[in-house]
Parts: C-alpha cells; structure tokens; sequence
C-alpha cells in the first residue's frame, strides 16, 4: 500500500448556505462524512464555500472539521441579494479551475449562473435535497412563468442525492434520467464505547444510576419541537417520579428557549429538565440515556435517530410517513407516534420494562449499523462525484473525531505556559532525545533496522545534563521499547529520576507492517488514517509494558504530522506532541506555505484543550524574518536554490536564515543567534532536540568520529551554560509546560517510576 502523497490529490467544492458558527444539522453531516471520506480515500481533499453565513470575526470559530480542508466565506458582513450573487459568481469564475467536482449541498445559486459555469468548465456538478427542497419544491418557489426555466436551470446537474425515500420519489418524478438520481441517507458514525462512561455522565448530571433519562438530541426550535416533549413529561413522572428530560442541542430560536424555560418554571419541572446546550461531540450523552425521545415535525432524515440506535437506545418518534419509518418500525426498531397519547404509551411501555428497552435497542443496533454505516455512505459519495477509483479497497473507518488538527491554524490557541507564580516569565528549555535505532541515512529505509545498541552511551550526554539540572524527555521508537539493548538504559535513568520517556512513530520499523516502504510512508501523516491509528496504537502498548505506564507526549519521526494525528493522539490519551519543527516543510508531505508560519511557541491544537503542540525551536533568523521572509523561504531554501548556495549567501548578509535548536548540523552561535531572536520575538519555551544515535560515532552525518562527539558533547555544554547566564533561563521538564506549575518529573509521573 502506497502512501497518498505519490498521487495529485483530487478536489471537492462542497456549497452550503449556511455553517458555522451557525448551526446547521447539513454542516454537522458534512463535518462527519468528510472525516470518513478523507479516511477511506486521503487523496480527496475537501473544501467548504459558505455562502450566507458571514465570515466569523474570530477564524477559530470555522475550525471545527480538520478534514475540510478549507472553510471559506462568501462575506465578512451582510450581502444584498445582488452583491452576493456577483460575489458568487467571481469567486467561481476565480477558483472553480482548482476543483473536479463541485457540491451544491443546498440551491444557493437563485440564477443558476454558478451551476452554468460548472458544466462549462468540464466540472462534475452535485445537488442535494436535505429537508423540503426536491426539486419540484424548489421549482415551485420561482414565479410561473420562470418554472419552465427553473427546471432546465435544474437538469444542468450530472447527479440528484436526496437523503430520504419521500424527497428521492419527489425528485425522480420529475428527473427522467433514473442513473441521476440517488438515495443516500445520511450515515452515522460512532466511536468507540469508553468503560464507566455512562456513570461519569450521570454523575456529572446529578442522575441517579436507576433514574429513567429521556433524551433529545437536536436544535431548539418551533420545527424539531422539543417543547412537546416538556408538555408531556408530567404524564411520565406519574408514573416514574425520578425521571429527567436530557435536551441536548443548540437553541436555534432564543424566543423559542425562554417560551421552554417559561413552560418548565410554570410546571414545576425544575430539576426534572435539563438543558445541556450544545455539544460538539454528543455520543457521551447517549450513552447516559435510555430512551430518545424526538418529536420533531419536518426532517430530511433526523440523523439523530438512527445514531441513537446504533448506540443500542430505544427510540420514540414523532412518524414522518417516508423520511423515517423505513427504519424506525413500529414495535420492533423502535416506536412512532402521531399524537400524545401515542407517545406517553410509548415511553411508558419502555419506562416499566427494562427487558423490552433491550430487545427494542438490540434491534435498532443491528439495523442502524448495516443500513447507514459511514464507510458505505462515504463510498456513495465518492462513487457519485466520479473518484470511485480513489477508494482504498481495505479501508477501514476508524470513529475517529476530526475536531482536532496539529497542521491547520484555525485550531490553534497560544498556551500559557510555565508556573503561575512566575511574573518575570523565566525562559524554560525542553530537552527531547529521539531515541531511536540506526541506520544508514544515506540509503533507503529499511524494516531490518533494529541496531538500538546506542542507547548503552546515552550516560555521556547525562553527565552535560547533570551540571545543569537537565531532565530530558527519551521520545522512543517501537526497536528501542521492543529490546532490552534499547529499554534497559532508559529503565535505569526513569528509575533514578533522570529523564522521562515518550513515544517517537517511525512507520517502516513499527508493526503492522502492511504498507510499502519507502519515503512517502516514512512520514506516519501520509499513510491511511487507520494504519496510522493502529502503528501508534501498538508503539503506545509496547512502551506501556516497557515501562510501566502508557506515554503521554508523542512525536511523530521526522517530523511527519499529518491532518489527523491529532485526532489519532487524543483517541490514545496523549496529553502533549512535539511533532513540530517550524520552517521545515517536507516535500513528501504536501505541506503548504503555512508551513513556514508555524507558531514554534506552544499552543492548543484543540477547543477542549486537551492536547498541546509543544514544537521543536525553529525559526526563519535575519533582517528579512517576518512576513517578507516567509514568502521567500520557499524560493530561497528549495533543493534548487540550495545547489545555487543563494540560502549561504542570504544568511552571510545576514538578511534570512533558518535555524533549529539542534547540536545536529548547527553551530553554538547559530543557536544563540535563534535563541536571542525568538527571546525579542516573546517566546519563553524553547526545545532542543536530538537524536540517541549521535552519541555512538558512525551513526549519523552529524557525528562521525570521536572528536566530533566531543564537540558535539561540548556544544551542549556550551548552550545550557548561555541559556542560563546569559538568557536568564532555565532547564524544564515538558510535563511542566504541558501541566503547569512546579511538575517535577517524580510528582508528575509516579506510575511510570513506581512501576520500575
């Protein structure tokens, strides 16, 4: 299996009216679906134009889905109908070239001109009916005697997808080419269960563990009609005095909310609502639940259903004849109702029979799961924007979330770091070792690589840290966690209170061993998203029972992140990545000019804040560094330039280099010169880095001899002593960045060093 990266990546327009930060149920299914899309085919690369939804002031409020590789608005504040359409229609006239195929995921273009341009550029077109808008409804909104025009402006699209059976029969009746015409229900897509979950979220609630929870999962408005779910609960705490009404979602109408809020005051059902807001990640609260309860009164689909029922919940819902009673049957998938009493039957048949919730969500699992499994719907639509043949055969969906991203900005938050008590702000510098195998760095990689016999001469190093109080963290691979030459050493320094140690992913040396090697796949962000998952799934596992408990910072080998490690690291529980290495784009990883503006300061890869990109110190260095620097750093230090020595000139004349805090292939005064300029610049975390082969003389380019690991030993040397006399520093350890406070290594992690 080849990695992605051999092939030119295809693209995908998908259109939406609206996204966020306003709430839409179709922008939730892209989020979802695209995730899976990128999984199952990672040469497909997928863009958003929003049309109506102006541009958010804060860029961080787009950045909810690290697998839209874009997010682009059509305004910064409100359009005219007019000025909106001719924003339209320059915007495709400027950008529709770089897209194959372009989804209309609602009817955005009034005068069809966009869709006319489509055609006539070659471009595959794509429209979605997702509520009330088939086509034979959508032709009905033009005046009379525009329709007949309407509907040739409609027959213009290569492919028709409708998400239910009732908006499928509504646009075949008027479509005469069937192959056009698609039913693709929406798909779900769950992750895996987490142990004690549904305790953790009951107990959050305030819910008993036997307390019956009814759950609704949707926007708060007059359609989805949560209010009548309120207006019934006192038929059900009747009968189930400890019962909660869970509702989950945004409120889309705020008038709406306070008629509810007003309604549960006048009913005394204080403590038995709960309003839980928005949730971007909503699975935790259906597995608290018992019962969905959905009295919706116009969907497309109702998604929420069917996830619902995978999750192995009963459901009780309002009957939408052909949207959702082809797989919400009557007694044996679940139960609908057309009325109130038809509900309160329901939900208290289901409420005093626990046997009965079982078998009924039994069912709904088993159908739910073969009938809108995402992997099947990704592959629909990949098959109807004509990339069928980009489908990786044994793809897998991996659940992951795709709400994280350590490569895309809009994700991005500046962490403070260091101890609260510190005002002045003391310079902090990280220590990080990639401890791994050698191998020949002039010759192809090689699974055969296991020669972890450097690990024995890493005490040299440790006498440099022990005259300036440094705690370095062994980022190691699956050879060094996987043999004693190579995890020995590192028990005897982790017992001592010497170092820490994490996980470093080299793809070739580390199990499964399914893909080709070569220089694509040596980066673990350019092999399938699953492979990626499972590689650093069992690099976790071994340097677990290596060393007594599971890593919590991560590095992926030569600095090959990709769109979704982030994803992959927080599914596995690391806390911190050191992926980074600002400046130093590899050609193999199709990374952009975005690569040469990366923060090298920490930050938050995630709105939770959960895991924090602490990059290796790296900048552009000179008169130039800014702005003007990073658009000629692509020129200046391509493979090309580099023969023409223009990088050699420009760094003599002082005008532009490019530094990593590294003993590797960098002068001491190279690194004073990065540190005293990223100091000016504000930055207070610094991270030098290295590999554990360099101790061992032969190993690498950067050591080939004795007295160049002297010089190498010295350099060290050298720069603790300038960071901490003349830079006013000190030596950290990242658990302290990462935790805050005085994080001693020993406080920090006694599970590791317990366990030795």
């Amino acid at each position: 299996m080849t990695a992605c990266a051999n092939t030119p990546p295809r693209r995908i327009l998908h259109v939406l009216k609206y996204y966020r930060p306003t709430f839409t149920g179709e922008g939730v299914f892209l989020e979802r679906s695209s995730a899976v899309m990128q999984e199952v085919a990672g040469d497909v690369e997928h863009d958003l134009l929003v049309t109506h939804t102006t541009r958010p002031a804060d860029p961080a409020a787009a950045g909810f889905c690290s697998t839209l590789r874009r997010v682009i608005y059509l305004g910064g504040g409100p359009l005219s109908t007019l000025r909106r359409q001719l924003r339209l229609t320059w915007w495709f006239l400027c950008h529709l070239r770089r897209y194959d195929t372009v989804h209309f995921r609602t009817h955005a273009d009034w005068y069809f001109v966009t869709y006319l341009l489509t055609r006539l550029a070659g471009r595959r077109l794509v429209l979605s009916a997702t509520l009330d808008d088939s086509i034979p409804v959508l032709v009905g909104h033009y005046r009379p005697r525009l329709r007949r025009i309407a509907t040739l402006g409609f027959r213009l699209f290569h492919a028709y997808v409708s998400i239910s059976p009732k908006l499928f029969q509504q646009t075949r009746a008027v479509i005469e080419d069937a192959a056009r015409c698609h039913l693709v229900a929406c798909g779900i897509s769950l992750p895996p269960d987490m142990p004690g979950e549904r305790a953790r979220m009951r107990a959050a609630l305030g819910i008993g563990p036997e307390d019956l929870v009814l759950l609704f999962v949707g926007g708060l408005c007059a359609r989805k009609d949560p209010g009548f779910l309120i207006d019934a609960l006192p038929g059900v705490l009747m009968r189930h005095p400890g019962a909660r009404l869970l509702l989950v979602g945004p409120a889309l109408e705020p008038d709406y909310l306070r008629d509810m809020e007003r309604a549960v005051a006048a009913a005394g059902l204080g403590k038995a609502v709960i309003f839980a807001g928005e949730q971007l990640d909503p699975h935790p609260y259906f597995v608290a639940a018992d019962v969905l309860v959905f009295a919706s009164r116009l969907e497309g689909f109702g998604t929420v259903v069917p996830e619902a029922m995978a999750h192995g919940l009963p459901v009780v819902v309002r009957r939408l004849p052909g949207v959702n009673d082809s797989f919400v049957l009557h007694g044996e998938t679940g139960f609908l109702f057309d009325d109130m009493r038809g509900y309160l039957d329901a939900v208290l048949r289901l409420a005093a029979d626990r046997g009965l919730r079982l078998r009924i969500g039994a069912a709904g699992r088993a159908l739910a799961r073969r009938e809108f499994d995402m992997r099947q719907v990704a592959a629909r639509y990949l098959g109807i924007y004509g990339m069928a043949g980009r489908i990786r055969p044994a793809a897998v969906e991996t659940g992951l979330g795709c709400t994280a991203s350590i490569i895309d900005s809009r994700f991005h938050v500046p962490a403070s770091c260091g101890p609260s008590g510190d005002p002045a702000r003391t310079p902090l510098l990280i220590t990080t070792v990639d401890a791994e195998e050698a191998f020949d760095w002039s010759s192809p990689l090689s699974r055969d690589a296991h020669d972890v016999s450097s690990m024995g001469s890493q005490h040299l190093a440790h006498r440099v840290f022990a005259r300036h109080g440094v705690v370095p963290v062994y980022l190691a691979d699956y050879p060094v966690a996987a043999q004693e030459a190579g995890r020995g050493p590192l028990r005897e320094l982790l017992r001592d209170g010497l170092c820490d140690v994490g996980a470093q992913l080299h793809p070739w040396v580390t199990p499964p061993f399914t893909e080709e090697v070569g220089e694509d796949n040596s980066y673990a962000g350019n092999l399938p998203v699953a492979m990626e998952l499972e590689k650093a799934r069992r690099l976790t596992g071994v340097l677990g029972d290596a060393f007594g408990a599971a890593p919590l910072i991560y590095r992926t080998g030569r600095f090959g992140v990709g769109v979704r490690t982030a994803d992959v690291l927080k599914r596995l529980g690391y806390i911190a990545d050191s992926s980074v290495s600002p400046c130093w784009p590899q050609a193999a990883m199709r990374q952009g000019r975005d690569a040469w503006a990366s923060s090298p300061g920490p930050y938050w890869v995630d709105r939770e804040q959960s895991l924090m990109e602490i990059p290796v110190s790296a900048a552009l260095v000179g008169r130039l560094a800014g702005r003007q620097g990073q658009r000629l750093a692509p020129l200046l230090f391509h493979p090309r330039s580099q023969r023409l020595r223009l990088a050699g000139a420009a760094a003599h004349m002082g005008l532009l280099e490019r530094i990593r805090l590294t003993p590797e292939g960098m002068t001491i005064d190279e690194a004073k010169r990065l540190t005293r300029f990223l100091l000016a610049q504000g930055h207070r975390v610094f991270v030098l880095t290295y590999h554990s082969p360099s101790l061992v003389p032969g190993n690498t380019p950067y050591v080939r001899t004795l007295a160049q690991r002297e010089r190498f030993l010295a350099w060290l040397d050298e720069y603790y002593a300038f960071f901490r006399e003349e830079i006013g520093g000190r030596s950290a350890t990242w658990r302290e960045v990462r935790l805050g406070g005085e994080a001693s290594l020993a406080a920090a992690a006694p599970a590791m060093a317990a366990a030795l």
